[in-house]
């Protein structure tokens, strides 16, 4: 729904939005161009008109010395630069020291007439109005100053920057013609990727987690987001998978002893029995009753454990002291079973900050398994100490139990996995197939490591590594 209300808004779309701010940036540069080219032609043609000004004085101020003197001579030379550039309307004049007009030409404007007399010897430029001038005091052989002025009107120069700008407005119409479509034939063409990926995106659903983006090999922006949406959806499909072979296996191991239990009290309602018959039957039915509470448990305390949210505070705990109180706990269970249980060789303290019952909880599940599956007169021996120079703390559960297939190995941790074919012990060997599986994800969660190396019919050593950050 919201996609397709963002469809039938034009300007909501990425392209669209690109196009226009194109558009935007293009225009404001032609605009800018434009007006550079105006004004620095128009610079370029007054530079150039003050130059040849300049020049005609100077042509003046040298013919006013070789002439002098003879004024009429000089008044002729005027006369004859003012008709030359007629088309231009160009307009001389010739002055006396006090202001007095010895002689102008009839294009001369009166505004320029009448201005005072500069009494500067250099030539300077004057801006009057329409007209621009250039000017300069003259001394003649008798020294007598005289004052020339030779000037045009500006009108002609701003005609030729108008005609330059109506030459360019046709340019400027077609860019901004052009723009707009160019804009948005290359946005169409830079968010074509965009534009799948949110197709693909749309077309996600839970059965269909093998759907991928295409990656193009360009190795910009889009094909990285396009890899990183992929390995997200990797991890989603392998969590969905997961949580569904979590769901599956849970129930596969919960409706085994409903089933029993259902079975064992149908008998038992079917026909009168004797009151020992009934308390059998209700012996099996408490039986399954409590390997049930024991799965809820461990189903749980799985669950959180591999909650991130629920982190428990740390605290500084030895994990020596926790690793003999597992063992004093299970000493009864291995005596019962004959099977020796010690620490060896005794163990200095080793401190690390940790949650000292979820630990307690990894050792408890590692003695349990190991005497579980360790025969008569065998012995499971548990040692404590420090890697890496000290910044590890590791503790091993090895068992002279019936080992573990190799092809099993890489397998003992996942949830509800038993190799039962290969330890298997009567009854003793029945589990939830929960308890390697708490022990990882609490191990992890601590940021340590649990592994595992066995040898079929000679035993089984599991290994457990933690971090000690700030010892």
């Amino acid at each position: 729904m919201p996609s397709r209300l963002f469809n039938r808004i034009p300007w909501a779309t990425l392209r669209v939005r690109l196009t226009i701010w194109n558009t935007l940036v293009v225009l404001l540069v032609t605009l800018a161009a434009l007006l550079a080219v105006r004004f620095g032609a128009r610079a370029a043609l007054y530079r150039e008109a003050d130059a040849v000004l300049r020049g005609e004085v100077n042509e003046v101020a040298i013919a006013l010395k070789d002439l002098y003197p003879n004024t009429e001579a000089v008044v002729a030379e005027l006369r004859r630069k003012a008709a030359g550039h007629e088309e231009r309307g160009w307009f001389t004049q010739l002055l006396k020291d006090n202001g007095e007009t010895i002689w102008k030409s009839d294009s001369c404007p009166d505004e320029v007439a009448a201005w005072p007399v500069a009494r500067e010897k250099i030539e300077n430029l004057v801006q009057v109005k329409g007209y621009r001038f250039a000017r300069r005091r003259i001394t003649d052989p008798a020294d007598e100053p005289f004052h020339v002025r030779i000037g045009m009107a500006t009108a002609y120069l701003d005609e030729d920057i108008n005609t330059l700008a109506r030459l360019l407005l046709p340019v400027a119409a077609g860019l901004s013609l052009l723009t707009p479509l160019m804009g948005y034939w290359l946005a169409l063409r830079a968010t074509k990727p965009v534009a799948e990926i949110l197709r693909t995106a749309e077309q996600l659903k839970p059965t269909r987690l093998g759907d991928r983006l295409e990656v193009h090999g360009t190795k910009d922006e889009l094909d990285r987001l396009s890899l990183t949406i992929n390995r997200l959806l990797d991890e989603v499909a392998g969590h969905v998978e997961r949580q569904q072979q979590f769901v599956a296996d849970a129930a596969h191991e919960l409706r085994g002893p409903l089933a029993a239990m259902q079975s064992s009290l149908e008998v038992g309602m079917s026909q009168n029995r004797t009151a020992d018959a009934y308390r059998e039957t209700l012996a099996d039915v408490l039986e399954e009753a409590r390997h049930l509470s024991k799965l809820s448990n461990d189903l749980l305390l799985l669950a959180e454990t591999g909650d991130e949210t629920s982190v428990r505070p740390r605290e500084e705990i030895d994990l020596t002291a926790i690793v003999r109180q597992t063992i004093a706990m299970f000493g009864g269970v291995a005596e019962e079973r004959s099977v020796g249980l010690g620490l060896e060789p005794p163990a200095a303290a080793v401190k690390l900050y940790g949650d000292a019952s979820q630990l307690r909880q990894v050792f408890g599940n590692l003695l349990d398994n190991a005497i579980r599956f360790t025969p008569e007169g065998g012995r499971v021996t548990v040692s404590v100490g420090a890697g890496e120079a000290g910044r590890q703390a590791v503790v091993t559960v090895a068992d002279t139990g019936c080992g573990i297939a190799p092809e099993h190995l890489d397998r003992v941790f996942d949830r509800f996995y038993k190799a039962d074919a290969s330890r298997t012990r009567s009854d003793a060997a029945r589990g939830g197939g929960l308890g390697l599986a708490i022990c990882r994800s609490i191990v992890e969660r601590h940021g340590g490591s649990i592994a595992v190396a066995s040898t079929p019919s000679r035993g089984t050593t599991f290994t457990v590594r933690l971090p000690r950050q700030g010892f």
